[in-house]
């Protein structure tokens, strides 16, 4: 990774309490995945400052990927990203949406070999109903704060057991997640 990268993401990290951003150990976790993967199109719910979209339009870098990460907080949190994505210099991998999931989540691509859940948890059901469909096949969705925010996820973890077409397995990193992929 780029010192500029690098040092970026350490000034991000100590707006994680503002701004809801993955712990590091999650965001070097997710990178490493798509890396590995070889990952080519991501889709993100939850923008915030950009943080997570950093780490992964950094493993997008190496593929030639792209990242479409969503925001609805257009006042401060989506500028701010842009910002942030400007400075990383991983505009090019980034197509930001400002809308509210799932109604502004884009037709193209149709779709997506990786996606990450990281917003208003109450919601992550309406998401995967609408994510799932277009995930490849091998394709996974992590969902993060699994283990910080269990009692948000009772609905949401009985709904994913019932889905034949996902394995999906909680990991201890960071604050926890669920990562589903796609059979």
């Amino acid at each position: 990774m780029e010192p500029r990268i690098e040092a970026l993401l350490k000034s991000l990290e100590k707006t994680r309490e503002d701004f809801w951003n993955i712990p590091p150990e999650t965001g070097q976790f997710i990178n490493q995945v798509i890396r590995d993967r070889k990952y080519k199109t991501v889709f993100e719910i939850g923008t915030s400052n950009g943080y997570s979209g950093i780490w992964i339009a950094e493993a997008l870098s190496h593929t030639n990927g792209k990242l479409y990460t969503i925001e609805s907080h257009a006042k401060k949190r989506f500028g701010l990203a842009t910002e942030n994505f400007k400075k990383s210099g991983l505009s090019k991998h980034i197509v930001q949406i400002l809308g509210h999931a799932p109604e502004a989540i884009p037709k193209n691509p149709e779709k997506f070999d990786m996606a990450f859940f990281d917003a208003t948890k109450g919601e992550h059901i309406d998401y995967w109903k609408e994510i799932s469909p277009r995930i490849k096949k091998g394709g996974i969705i992590i969902t993060d704060n699994i283990n910080s925010h269990k009692d948000d996820f009772v609905e949401y973890l009985k709904f994913i057991e019932k889905n034949k077409q996902f394995k999906s397995k909680i990991l201890n990193i960071g604050s926890g997640v669920l990562l589903s992929e796609k059979l």
